[in-house]
């Protein structure tokens, strides 16, 4: 099944979603959405030194 065709996960009306990106955006941190075999969230944040 996997996460629907077409989909804008930046702008939806997914509660969860919309929590994870606000947060990702607020740490400064970037997420992709990854389609292979199975949906996968990407999340990266830069490392404090």
């Amino acid at each position: 099944m996997g996460f629907p065709e077409g989909l804008d996960f930046r702008n939806t009306g997914s509660l969860g979603l919309q929590l994870v990106n606000i947060l990702v955006e607020r740490l400064e941190g970037t997420i992709e959405l990854q389609k292979d075999s199975e949906t996968t969230f990407k999340i990266l944040f830069k490392e404090n030194n």
